[in-house]
């Protein structure tokens, strides 16, 4: 697994990580965000490799399915990607108005 994707999967973790059991939470944190590979998690936890995957990918297909679901990822960025066009000292009435707008879209 790339950076990239690891790191698209600590932010679906950082939004929507309690929805998961506490076995996902753990094999997530070991395998993304200790960098671990499987057979090290399955030598840890005491299971074997192909069930490491298996929850690791249901576990990332439920994030996926929820943020699908849910937009919080995407609307915060586009918040932010607002807010970052904008004057730090200035935010105006219609640039306002357009986050609020972004914030009822969900």
């Amino acid at each position: 697994m790339d950076i990239k994707r690891r790191v698209e999967i600590a932010v679906l973790v950082k939004y929507y990580g309690k929805l998961l059991t506490d076995k996902q939470q753990k094999i997530i944190e070991m395998y993304v965000d200790n960098n671990l590979s499987l057979s090290e998690v399955s030598e840890e936890l005491n299971i074997t490799r192909q069930a490491v995957k298996d929850t690791l990918d249901t576990a990332i297909n439920s994030l996926e399915s929820i943020e699908n679901k849910l937009h919080f990822i995407q609307r915060d960025a586009k918040i932010k990607k607002c807010l970052e066009d904008k004057s730090a000292n200035q935010i105006d009435l219609p640039t306002r108005l357009e986050i609020i707008s972004i914030l009822e879209d969900n």
